[in-house]
């Protein structure tokens, strides 16, 4: 019996090894299809996402339109007359800044790049302007590799495409990090994506070039709060840089900082970890970030030096309180969240008193009352996971409504004090998309706690309330109603600002009682659940396309950009390298670009001088630091400092007859007026008469003096001078090469005296006479001169753009950095494949 008790023990000893191993392995096999599961649902989010995009901008990347709102320029001369009877559908006076900036940033951009020069100055705009040194042209960009190489009118549509299937992606990977479903991360995907922010902003291509990486920024820190690898770390800093090539500089200090406030808030809900290896992984964030922003120095430090001293700096000085008091947003705006059209929409040409790029909190109304579902219910103990994400939404509505005490707090901390901190909302946008995923996952659950069912039914009731409220608030007088009709099922123009609002009331009514009623369905009937979450994604995504639809203008390219008209075929003809103004947007100011045509306007980043502002409220008195430098009527003194600046030719409407002295009309056609400046000075001179002011006010009065001849007068500050003041001097000089950065001229003197180049002046701009250095002056506040001694002499003006080598031997030293990073973590994963950190 012992001896058969003993036989049986060891039979079942050996019978219980072969089961051990079978468990083991079907862990193993278990874990390999959940991971193979993972990146099928990976690969299909990733295909939904790209479908969205699709759909959304299927006219540009399909149909042949073009992604610019540049139809704006029918509105103004000399393309008035040729105004498309179907303007109305592809037009968005919001954009107004695509127009004259970025486009022609973009045409200049891909003439260089495609012809071998570096595109170190601007010609073309501002009497000329630094260029690499803008960093919104986002030279480093990936997203803009398609513009340097691809047609520009594809690859606009095919930029933007790229940047949403981002940001919708690194949302569904955010949430899927957070260890939600694929349906809560599709939701958040989705949501994203096509958030107002970027939306608004997408033709605008340096902001959504930044904002759509903020999930990735986030994704990542998650990743090494959660679990400390090195290699986490070493990706964060890739993401870093990219965001910052991005370009635009307010929407990068937002993106970054929403990391870096996430990565904290993570560190203190992590009760698990040991304060050192807490101080760890937020060093190894903070280092990330560093090294990213190391590599990306050869873009910064020359954006930083040309923006010294500009108008654009000072006007963003304490994050713009002053000059941007425009954008100052009451606490009504946030009912933009649920109605994002209450107060108008530009590209229906119906506007009210917000501004809606900066104003509009909208990421979708399913998911705005899916992430009050998921903070009330507080599904299953989540609330460590979704409490940094609500006190990132809170701070970004706190910041953009500028909050007492916190407003003051963030505009002077470094950074903040030179951005529009209002577009902070983009924190909010991600936090809705993100916690409408968590709520979500608790209704989608196979078995749902009558709790979270409460808080569900009293979100969509408060929804509804919230509806029929503003419903009655607005009206259904005047014709509010059937004007709201008639936009809802044909996009109709409302007749009024009522008539769109009240639309947006309807449409929030049509999502929520949608919502609700995929709810109702998934309630009773529980093994819908999952059909109910794909059934409230595609209803968040009809949504989000909704929003979307017609903001960004998308026409046919044939009608879509302005063609060439006689009077622009007249300036090109006669304008050669003397420059043309436009009154008012005539020959919009920064287009002119696009027909190589040098303007004395513009509206560059980083923007003018201080210098230049000063001279140019003599031509427009009312100019402010921050807008477009334009002028609306011309005074005599006008019509001088227009001739200081080289401008040979101003446009006007058509049919103007009366011009100040100075000016005489020499084109009158039916798409504009010209006239031509008689005191236009030419490309360079030797002045025959200088005079010495003894600071910046006495030069600027000297100009404005009604004796100033800027064809023949030199005005010089006594302390650009080194040695004796030059007097006037008989000569000629002429400009005998020119390449980008670079200016030849010749002149004859018959005795000491300055030579003028009818170019502005920056910072980096050098000058040799005969092959030896000589002083660089600024001469009649924005121009280049230089002292020169009688005889015929060489005289070449050289630029290089400060900041550019160091930027580049820093952006070196990350790069190397990187690269042994990398080269560390391969030698480590090789020697100890299970380490952590590999």
């Amino acid at each position: 019996m012992a001896s058969h008790a003993r036989s049986r023990g060891r039979a079942g000893v050996v019978a219980s090894r072969p089961s051990r191993r079978s468990s083991v392995l079907d862990a193993a096999r278990g874990s390999r299809f959940a991971h193979a599961l993972s990146a099928h649902q990976d690969r299909t989010a990733a295909g939904l996402l790209a479908l969205l995009v699709l759909v959304y901008l299927w006219p540009a990347l399909v149909g042949g339109g073009v992604l610019a709102p540049l139809a704006l320029l029918y509105d103004v001369p000399p393309w008035t007359a040729l105004r498309p009877h179907d303007l109305a559908t592809y037009f968005n006076p919001g954009l107004l800044d695509v127009t004259l900036s970025y486009y022609p940033w973009d045409v200049l951009a891909r003439e260089l790049i495609h012809s071998g020069t570096f595109p170190a100055w601007n010609p073309y705009a501002l009497g000329g302007t630094p260029f690499f040194a803008n960093p919104e042209v986002g030279w480093l960009s990936p997203f803009n590799v398609p513009l340097w190489v691809l047609p520009l009118n594809y690859a606009l549509g095919l930029s933007a495409a790229v940047k949403l299937w981002v940001a919708g992606f690194g949302a569904y990977l955010l949430v899927r990090e957070l260890r939600l479903g694929f349906w809560p991360g599709l939701l958040a995907g989705v949501s994203f994506a096509l958030c107002a922010f970027q939306v608004v902003w997408l033709s605008h291509s340096a902001f959504t070039a930044v904002s759509v990486l903020l999930p990735w920024l986030l994704l990542l820190a998650e990743r090494i709060m959660r679990r400390g690898r090195s290699r986490d770390g070493l990706a964060l800093a890739g993401v870093v840089a990219v965001a910052v090539a991005g370009g635009h500089p307010g929407t990068e200090v937002h993106v970054l900082s929403g990391a870096a406030v996430y990565a904290l808030l993570r560190a203190g809900l992590s009760p698990d970890l040991a304060w050192r290896e807490r101080l760890r992984r937020l060093g190894l964030v903070g280092g990330a970030c560093a090294l990213g922003v190391l590599v990306m120095a050869v873009v910064l430090l020359p954006a930083q030096q040309a923006a010294i001293g500009t108008a654009g700096s000072a006007a963003r000085a304490g994050g713009g309180t002053e000059e941007f008091h425009g954008a100052h947003m009451p606490f009504a705006v946030l009912r933009t969240a649920l109605f994002p059209e209450w107060w108008g929409r530009p590209s229906e040409v119906i506007g009210g008193p917000s501004v809606f790029n900066e104003r509009t909190f909208y990421a979708g109304t399913l998911a705005l009352l899916l992430s009050l579902v998921g903070l009330l219910a507080g599904w299953r103990g989540a609330w460590r996971r979704m409490l940094p994400f609500a006190a990132l939404g809170a701070l970004g509505v706190a910041v953009a409504l500028e909050a007492p005490g916190l407003h003051w707090l963030v505009i002077h901390l470094p950074g903040f004090d030179r951005v529009q901190n209002q577009r902070i909302l983009l924190w909010f946008l991600l936090a809705v998309s993100v916690l409408g995923a968590f709520g979500l996952e608790a209704l989608t659950e196979p078995q749902v706690s009558r709790r979270t069912w409460r808080w569900t039914w009293g979100v969509i009731g408060a929804a509804l309330l919230a509806v029929l409220v503003a419903g009655a608030s607005v009206g259904l007088g005047g014709g509010a109603l059937g004007s709201a009709l008639r936009w809802m099922a044909h996009r109709a123009p409302p007749a009024s600002g009522d008539g769109v609002a009240l639309a947006s009331v309807l449409w929030a009514l049509v999502f929520v009682v949608g919502l609700a009623s995929v709810l109702l369905l998934g309630h009773r009937r529980p093994r819908w659940a999952a059909l109910a979450g794909g059934l409230i994604v595609l209803l968040a995504a009809l949504d989000m396309l909704h929003f979307a639809h017609g903001y960004q203008s998308i026409g046919p390219a044939a009608r879509a950009i302005p063609p060439r008209t006689p009077a622009i075929a007249f300036l090109q003809r006669r304008a050669g390298r003397s420059r043309i103004a436009g009154v008012g947007f005539a020959v919009a100011n920064d287009w002119s670009t696009v027909y190589r045509l040098r303007d004395a306007r513009g509206y560059d980043a980083p923007q003018p001088s201080l210098r230049f502002y000063r001279l140019w409220r003599i031509v427009e008195p009312e100019q402010r630091l921050h807008e477009d430098y334009l002028f609306s009527a011309l005074e005599p003194v006008g019509v001088r400092v227009l001739g200081l600046l080289g401008t040979h030719w101003v446009a006007a409407r058509p049919g103007v007859t009366g011009a100040p002295r100075g000016l005489e009309r020499v084109y009158s056609g039916r798409d504009a007026t010209v006239f031509q400046d008689a005191y236009a000075m030419p490309r360079a001179i030797v002045a025959s008469r200088v005079r010495v002011a003894g600071d910046e006010n006495a030069e600027l009065a000297a100009i404005a003096a009604p004796g100033f001849d800027p064809r023949t007068d030199a005005v010089v500050r006594r302390d650009e001078l080194d040695g004796a003041a030059p007097s006037g001097a008989a000569g000629r000089a002429r400009v005998v090469a020119e390449q980008n950065a670079r200016v030849t001229l010749q002149a004859t003197l018959r005795h000491r005296g300055v030579v003028l180049l009818d170019d502005a002046w920056a910072p980096g701009w050098s000058v040799t006479v005969d092959g030896r250095p000589a002083r660089a002056l600024q001469s009649d506040m924005v121009l280049r001169a230089v002292v020169v001694p009688a005889g015929t002499h060489r005289v070449v003006w050289s630029y290089r753009v400060p900041g550019l080598r160091a930027g580049a031997a820093l952006s070196a030293l990350g790069v190397l950095i990187a690269a042994c990073w990398g080269g560390w973590l391969l030698a480590r994963r090789r020697r100890f494949p299970l380490a952590r950190g590999g």
